[in-house]
C-alpha cells in the first residue's frame, strides 16, 4: 500500500473511532438521563406520597374537631400536578331495616368523597375517603389505611370527605373545616341501633376501587366483589349459625394459651344420655382442648405447673412446651395437633342484643301488670304469674321465694338481688316458658338459689353484670332447659354452683359478651359448673379450683394457681349455640360524614 493510501486509511479510522466514541457517549447520555429521570420520578411520587400522608393526617385533625384548619406544604414540582376533584368516588352504604309495620325496607346513602390527587405520567397518588391511595398502568394498592372499624359486631365508619374549587393546587394548601358537627347518617331515624339481622352492603365507585377491594378484604370476614375495575362491593355478615360445640375448652381469640398459671389440669369425658359424670374411673378419653393460637406450656418461665392430663386431643396452630417440660408435666392419650382451621369467635353480643330487644319490645310498662320495686324479705312465697314490669329493683332475702309461673315475663327496670340463706327464685315453666329482664345488674349471694324447673324453657335476660357469689347456686331441673344471657362482666367465686341436674349440661346455658369473665373458686372444693358457658369474644380469668362439666368457650384465657377438673359433656357435639338459629353478628352501626375543604393557600 503506497503512501496515500496509508493516511486515508489513518483518517477513516480515526472518522469511525470518533463516531463510535460519540455515539457512545451519546447512547450512555440518554440511557443515564433515563434512568436518572425514573429516578427522580420515583424519588418525587415517594415524596408525594408524605405529603398525601401529611394530608391525610392533618385533614382528620380538622375533620374530628381537633383544629379549625392545618397548612400542608405539598411542593409537587414543576412536571407534576396536584388539585382538587370534589366528585371524585363515591361511597353507597346500603342498610337493609325493619319499618314501624314490621316489613324490611333497605335505606340507602350516598356519599361522594372526592379527592386530592397527584398526578405524574401514568402514576397517581390520591387522598381519599379518609386513605392514601397510588395507581399506575399496572394497577392500584394503598398507602395508608382509611377509618374503616369492623369488630365483628360493630361497623365505625368515620367518612372524610373533600369539598374545595376543583383545580390545580400550588406548593402550599389550607385544609378547614366544613361543619362545626359531623353528619350522622347511621344510626337514622329509619335505622336504629341494635341491629337486628339486616343486611348492610358497603360500594365504593372509585379509580382506586381495586386497592378498596384488598383494604376491605383484610379488614373484614366479608363477602368482597370486584363489581368491575372502578367498583368494588363488601357485603358484610349481618347473621351466622354459630358451630357445633365440639371442645371442652376452646379459646378462639387469643394470641396465646398461656398454661403456665395451671397448678394441676386433668380432662376426660363423658356422655349424659348414658347418666351423670360417672368418676374419673368410668370416664373416656374424648376430651379436647383447642386453641385458634399458640399453646404454651410455661409462662414467664415460671414452671409453676405440676401436671396437666388431657385424657384426649390438644390442638393449637403451634406448640411452645419445652422438652423437659413437656416430659415431666404433660400427658395426652389422643392427638397433639397441629391445627390452622379453628374458626375465629363470632360475635355474640347481636344474638343477646336480639333477644333482649324482644322482651323491650313486649312494652310490659303499659301492656302488662305495673308494680314499683319491691324488697321482698318476710320469708314467705311472692308470685308472679301475668305479665308484669316492675319499676325499680326487686331484692329477694331473708329466707323469702319469688316464683315466677305460668308463662309470666316480667321486665324488671332495676336491679334483681338475691341475698341470705335460704332465699331463693323460681322460673316454673310447668304452665308455659317463663322469661324475665334485668335492666341493671343479677346477684346472688350466700346460700341464695335460683332454680329452673317444670319442664319447658326458662330464660334470665341481664342487660348488666351478673355476680354468683359464696355459696349461691344456680340449677336446672331435669326436662327444663335454663338459660341466661347478659351484656355486662360475669364475675363467680368461692364455692358457687352453676349445675344442670344429673349433669344434663345441654340445659343449663350462660351466653355473655362481656368484656370479662372472672371465675375465682375456694383453693379446695371450689366452683362447680355442670352447664355449656358459650363467650368467644370475652377474657375469662380462672383462679383456685373449680370443676367444669360441659363445654366452655371463650376469646381467651388467663390462670391464676389453678386447679382445674374437666369433664366434656360428648352429647354437646351435636348441639350448637341459640339451639342453631342464624342469629344477628352486625349488631351497632355508627356511620358519619366529616366534609373538610382544601384549597390553594
Amino acid at each position: 500500500m503506497n503512501g496515500p493510501d496509508r493516511a486515508q486509511s489513518e483518517v477513516i479510522g480515526v472518522v469511525l473511532l470518533l463516531g463510535l466514541t460519540i455515539t457512545a457517549v451519546g447512547v450512555t447520555v440518554a440511557l443515564g438521563s433515563t434512568a436518572l429521570g425514573d429516578v427522580q420520578s420515583s424519588a418525587d411520587v415517594q415524596r408525594i406520597e408524605g405529603a398525601m400522608t401529611q394530608v391525610d393526617s392533618k385533614a382528620s385533625l380538622v375533620a374530628h374537631g381537633g383544629s379549625t384548619s392545618q397548612r400542608i406544604r405539598l411542593d409537587p414540582g414543576r412536571s407534576a400536578d396536584v388539585r382538587v376533584d370534589d366528585e371524585a368516588g363515591v361511597m353507597r352504604i346500603e342498610v337493609e331495616a325493619e319499618n314501624e309495620t314490621g316489613g324490611i325496607e333497605t335505606v340507602t346513602e350516598n356519599v361522594t368523597l372526592g379527592a386530592v390527587v397527584y398526578e405524574r405520567g401514568d402514576d397517581r397518588v390520591a387522598y381519599q375517603g379518609g386513605g392514601v391511595w397510588r395507581s399506575n398502568g399496572d394497577g392500584s394498592w394503598m398507602v395508608s389505611p382509611p377509618e374503616f372499624h369492623y369488630r365483628g359486631d360493630t361497623l365505625t365508619l368515620p367518612l372524610v370527605t373533600i369539598d374545595g374549587v376543583d383545580g390545580r393546587l400550588g406548593d402550599d394548601a389550607v385544609v378547614t373545616g366544613t361543619s362545626k358537627h359531623p353528619e350522622g347518617l347511621f344510626p337514622s331515624e329509619n335505622v336504629s341501633n341494635p341491629l337486628l339481622g339486616g343486611n348492610v352492603t358497603v360500594t365504593v365507585e372509585s379509580e382506586y376501587a381495586e386497592a378498596w377491594g384488598r383494604f376491605f378484604e383484610t379488614r373484614t370476614r366479608a363477602n368482597v366483589t370486584q363489581v368491575s375495575p372502578t367498583e368494588v362491593r363488601v357485603a358484610l355478615r349481618t347473621e351466622t349459625v354459630h358451630p357445633t360445640l365440639s371442645a371442652s375448652v376452646s379459646a378462639l381469640g387469643t394470641s396465646r394459651l398461656e398454661f403456665g398459671g395451671i397448678n394441676t389440669l386433668y380432662a376426660d369425658s363423658y356422655d349424659s344420655t348414658g347418666g351423670s359424670y360417672p368418676g374419673k374411673g368410668n370416664a373416656s378419653d374424648n376430651a379436647v382442648l383447642q386453641t385458634t393460637s399458640d399453646f404454651h406450656l410455661t409462662a414467664g418461665g415460671g414452671g409453676k405447673t405440676e401436671s396437666i392430663e388431657i385424657r384426649g386431643d390438644l390442638v393449637a396452630e403451634s406448640f411452645d412446651t419445652p422438652k423437659g417440660q413437656a416430659d415431666k408435666k404433660l400427658t395426652i392419650t389422643g392427638e397433639k395437633r397441629v391445627d390452622d382451621s379453628v374458626g375465629s369467635a363470632d360475635p355474640v353480643a347481636g344474638a343477646i342484643a336480639e333477644r333482649i330487644e324482644r322482651v323491650r319490645d313486649q312494652t310490659l310498662q303499659s301492656s302488662g301488670n305495673f308494680t314499683t320495686g319491691f324488697a321482698h324479705d318476710d320469708g314467705t312465697v311472692r308470685t308472679i304469674d301475668e305479665d308484669t314490669y316492675v319499676d325499680g329493683d326487686v331484692t329477694v332475702s331473708d329466707g323469702s321465694t319469688l316464683r315466677i309461673e305460668d308463662g309470666a315475663t316480667v321486665h324488671i327496670g332495676g336491679k334483681l338481688n338475691v341475698s341470705e340463706n335460704g332465699s331463693d327464685v323460681v322460673f316454673d315453666g310447668s304452665g308455659g316458658d317463663v322469661a324475665v329482664l334485668v335492666e341493671d345488674s343479677f346477684s346472688m349471694r350466700d346460700q341464695s338459689t335460683l332454680r329452673a324447673q317444670g319442664g319447658s324453657n326458662s330464660d334470665l335476660f341481664v342487660d348488666g353484670t351478673v355476680e354468683i357469689r359464696d355459696d349461691a347456686a344456680i340449677t336446672a331441673a331435669t326436662g327444663t332447659r335454663f338459660e341466661l344471657y347478659n351484656t355486662g362482666d360475669v364475675e363467680v367465686t368461692h364455692q358457687a354452683r352453676i349445675a344442670a341436674d344429673d349433669d344434663v349440661t345441654g340445659n343449663l346455658w350462660l351466653y355473655s359478651s362481656g368484656g370479662s369473665i372472672d371465675f375465682q373458686g375456694a383453693p379446695s372444693d371450689g366452683i362447680d359448673v355442670a352447664g355449656v358457658v358459650y363467650a368467644p369474644t370475652s377474657e375469662m380469668t380462672l383462679t383456685n379450683n373449680m370443676t367444669f362439666k360441659g363445654s366452655f368457650t371463650s376469646g381467651s384465657f388467663t390462670f391464676n394457681d389453678a386447679d382445674l377438673n374437666l369433664h366434656y359433656d360428648e352429647s354437646l357435639a351435636t348441639l350448637q349455640p341459640f339451639g342453631g338459629a342464624s342469629v344477628p353478628v352486625v349488631s351497632h352501626l355508627h356511620v358519619s360524614r366529616h366534609r373538610v375543604t382544601i384549597e390553594d393557600d
